[in-house]
């Protein structure tokens, strides 16, 4: 990293409005380094060898006489019923039963059939299966009363489990255990050699190489959000895994291989991601990636398609007016037209909450600000936008204009600290989309809150083009920094002449002292 002119203070420390550029060596996820060349050279271990935490509940289950029933909570991402099989067989050394759609005679039992709750050993049950027929659950109190030798594993994601557990009051004392997703960065090379080498046995996939291990590792810290973490969703995994050995064309999965199964993924589902860049290629969305304007910003957000839950960056162009008089606060205008959630309109308060306190602590604001989301049509939500709204107001103000080259994202607190936001990988790569496709300049770029360093996954295209300097990354702490780097003006103070704050200063005492020499017909 290095710092974009900032100061020390007269005590060592660096100014609020500190600004820092990401250097390709930011970038880059860095995997502990083992003495192996490919997949071949570890041990294999399979996803539920890795869940500690529901080994050791299964475990105190079928050895605790009074424990007959079990929660065992995992994701939509992971087999969670074939996770439990395999801890059961592993720890009991017997295969247990799994009921994913049993009628209620096989279940309970008939004249002429004993049901599967009421034979011996180890049951395991999907929770959808009780929600979808909640008049079975007091039978199978019964089952569980009456049969002192079965012991019942009810499997599910959260939103399954909560949803029986607000149905069923029994789950109210039974044992819970959850499935762990992510793990430690710090051996993932190993961890995931020892899947892959798992897959290799169970589905005969090809061995990767150290390179394609490492590209693996790469992907999963982009699935949990943290380079410091890697994700291991491990239904998607495995389908990669086998998607990249289809392609390999030797002996060993390469680089090229994992990273054409990634981009085999990806265009399966990125069509509304294209078309988007079809409508800015046909001026139909206007976005500037160049210049400067007045009260102009650019946003950057993240759509989630419906169905098949593919998230991409969706560049936007948010636009502040003022105006004398009003109630001295911004008016959203998105909310006023019913299109923002309420964590955006919490947002847009806390915009007016940092200027009251910034400018006008003691008297009313003579101004009041207009701000609005161009061109868009469906509902918003969120508050990653408003550093970005807050430095168009801020622009307005000051009537200094705004790089259009460089898009923000952010979230902020009353006092302009800058605080996370979530889709960052996204976001950022939509905006490099659009610079790509209007043409570098070699100034272009984004501005991210200091502390979504480590959420920093980004595609292999995006990370060159900032080695090649084409593109730039820049972290804040605070607003004033922001604001530096998008007006080229230091944030300052009163005494400072031409700062921002003493240019809003002056535009505001201006509105003021105007507003007082007219009469009061000229406000009708």
């Amino acid at each position: 990293m290095k710092y974009i002119n900032s100061k020390k203070n007269s005590d060592g420390r660096l100014d609020e409005d500190v600004v820092l550029e990401l250097e390709y060596g930011d970038l880059i996820s860095h995997f502990d380094s083992i003495s192996i060349t490919s997949s071949d050279d570890v041990k294999a271990r399979s996803f539920a060898s890795l869940q500690l935490r529901a080994k050791k509940a299964i475990k105190d289950l079928l050895s605790n006489s009074t424990s007959k029933l079990l929660m065992l909570c995992g994701s939509s991402l992971v087999d969670t019923n074939k996770v439990a099989y395999e801890l059961v067989t592993k720890i009991s050394g017997t295969a247990p039963s799994i009921c994913f759609a049993p009628s209620k005679e096989q279940c309970f039992g008939s004249n002429n059939q004993i049901g599967v709750l009421n034979t011996k050993g180890v049951v395991i049950m999907p929770c959808s299966h009780l929600i979808d027929h909640p008049k079975w659950l007091g039978l199978v109190n019964a089952s569980l009363e009456t049969n002192q030798h079965l012991k019942l594993i009810l499997t599910g994601d959260d939103t399954d489990c909560a949803a029986l557990n607000m149905m069923w009051t029994t789950l109210d004392h039974v044992m819970r255990t959850d499935l762990v997703l992510e793990y430690p960065a710090l051996g993932a090379v190993n961890l995931m050699a020892g899947l892959i080498k798992d897959y290799q046995e169970k589905f005969k996939v090809k061995p990767f190489d150290l390179d394609a291990i490492k590209l693996m590792c790469s992907w999963s810290s982009r699935q949990s959000g943290d380079r410091r973490y890697i994700g291991i969703p491990e239904i998607r995994l495995c389908d990669l895994v086998i998607a990249a050995s289809s392609y390999a064309q030797s002996k060993y999965v390469t680089y090229k291989n994992v990273l054409k199964a990634i981009g085999a993924e990806d265009f399966r589902v990125n069509s509304l991601s294209v078309l988007g860049l079809r409508n800015h290629k046909d001026n139909q969305i206007l976005l500037a990636t160049r210049g400067e304007s007045v009260g102009q910003i650019n946003g950057l957000s993240v759509i989630e398609t419906a169905g098949t839950s593919y998230e991409y960056g969706e560049p936007v162009r948010i636009t502040a007016t003022l105006r004398a008089g009003g109630e001295g606060d911004v008016i959203d205008i998105e909310r006023k037209a019913e299109l923002a959630g309420q964590i955006h309109a919490k947002a847009m308060m806390i915009i007016n909450g940092f200027l009251s306190n910034e400018f006008c602590q003691e008297t009313p604001m003579p101004v009041s600000a207009s701000l609005v989301f161009e061109q868009s049509y469906s509902e918003i939500d969120g508050d990653s936008a408003s550093l970005t709204g807050l430095c168009a107001v801020v622009s307005s103000l000051a009537n200094l204009p705004i790089r259009q080259d460089l898009a923000v994202t952010g979230a902020v607190d009353q006092f302009g600290d800058v605080q996370p936001v979530g889709g960052l990988n996204e976001k950022i790569e939509g905006f490099y989309k659009i610079c790509r496709l209007h043409g570098f300049t070699g100034t272009q770029g984004v501005i991210i809150p200091i502390s979504c360093i480590n959420q920093l996954v980004l595609r292999p295209s995006v990370v060159n083009a900032v080695k090649k300097g084409k593109f730039h990354i820049y972290v804040v702490g605070h607003v004033t920094g922001a604001a530096k780097l998008l007006m080229n003006t230091i944030w300052g103070d009163e005494n400072i002449e031409n700062s921002i704050y003493s240019k809003i200063c002056d535009r505001l005492d201006s509105v003021s002292n105007e507003r007082e020499t007219k009469s009061w017909w000229h406000f009708w």
